[in-house]
């Protein structure tokens, strides 16, 4: 082959391997798009639950701009406040931010987060729930600072306290508040955040199903002897703050049958998924947050998690409305607070000047 023949089989070639960047088209979130962030989150299962409550942490903080994702200022930022504590899946986002910046020109960590949460919810719902979000176009916060975190509804609020954060929010009000809580069905969460639920002296059977209690309260328990020790030394076992329970007793199978648990319209399997599940448990009294148990107290709160019991097609369809609903809340930061050009390069910090 000619010389001149070589050289323009390797510029076709690059030009191949090195296709620029393009514009989205119309806006959308298409279906190339979701086939790859939904690649990385099947790849990433473990992390889906979490992508779920970044984007609820991220969007209820002053709307969907990432600013949960910085961490620049220790002790400083979003995902230093305590209400942050334990979230995980951010390199996930960076992942899905990266894969799509390969084919499109402009895709933010705030795009990222918005996809992550809506093919992790198609994914753990067995496509149960799909609903539809807009394409890339969403700007990058340059701030985030601890303080904001403290409009997120903590696990201990009552639900009067519940009910007027959610209304705080345009579109948002009991019957978001409960489809939302929902989503109790899937995750993890650190004795810390529960602990008071553990405590007799705290709360009452009334509020706590007695068996679920003792069965929890084990489990995120440690003993500082060896089993053989343990009954000669009368040794007792010591509440483990960073210990983990999984937010559903349909998924814990040693506290479900120690519990008593009616399973009757549960599938027990497989786990970790995203379903009606938890209204079962949570009229049962068998929830470890109090902002979970506290729906039981209001009479309209109760009626509809009766119906989403029997009714789970409702709440498929009701979740997914909220979520999509949740991902749309604008951004209250003035326009000197985002990045210029859009987006962050990296999720996590920021480079001055720089647009990506």
């Amino acid at each position: 082959m000619a010389k001149g023949s070589v050289l323009v089989l390797m510029v076709a070639l690059a030009a191949v391997f090195l296709k620029p960047a393009v514009a989205v088209v119309d806006g959308r979130y298409d279906v190339t798009m979701q086939e790859k962030v939904r690649k990385i989150v099947e790849e990433n299962r473990f992390d889906a639950p979490g992508l779920i409550r970044i984007l609820f942490h991220d969007c209820w903080v002053k709307g969907c701009d990432a600013s949960v994702l910085l961490n620049m200022t220790k002790g400083e930022n979003e995902i230093h406040a305590p209400q942050n504590g334990g979230l995980r899946g951010m390199g996930v986002i960076q992942s899905i931010k990266d894969a799509l910046s390969v084919d499109y020109n402009y895709v933010s960590c705030a795009d990222a987060v918005v996809f992550a949460a809506r093919e992790a919810t198609a994914i753990l719902s067995n496509y149960a729930i799909v609903y539809e979000v807009d394409g890339p176009g969403r700007n990058d916060s340059t701030t985030s600072y601890a303080a904001d975190a403290g409009v997120l509804p903590p696990p201990f609020a009552d639900f009067d306290f519940l009910l007027a954060n959610f209304q705080s929010k345009a579109g948002f009000g009991l019957e978001e508040l409960v489809v939302l809580s929902g989503v109790h069905a899937i995750g993890r969460s650190h004795r810390g955040t529960f602990n008071d639920r553990l405590d007799g002296t705290v709360t009452p059977s009334s509020q706590i199903n007695d068996d679920y209690r003792n069965a929890i309260d084990r489990k995120t328990s440690t003993y500082y002897y060896p089993a053989s020790w343990q009954a000669l030394v009368g040794a007792k076992p010591s509440p483990d703050m960073a210990a983990t329970a999984e937010n559903n007793v349909r998924d814990m199978d040693d506290v479900r049958s120690a519990s008593r648990y009616d399973a009757t319209g549960v599938k027990l399997t497989p786990k970790g998924v995203l379903d009606n599940s938890y209204y079962a448990a949570n009229l049962q009294n068998m929830v470890l947050f109090k902002s979970d148990w506290t729906l039981r107290t209001n009479f309209a709160a109760g009626a509809a998690m009766q119906l989403y019991k029997e009714k789970p097609e409702i709440w498929y369809g009701l979740f997914g409305n909220a979520m999509a609903k949740l991902s749309k809340l604008a951004p209250e930061r003035p326009q000197a607070e985002f990045v210029q050009g859009g987006a962050r390069k990296y999720c996590d910090k920021i480079e001055p000047a720089i647009a990506y």
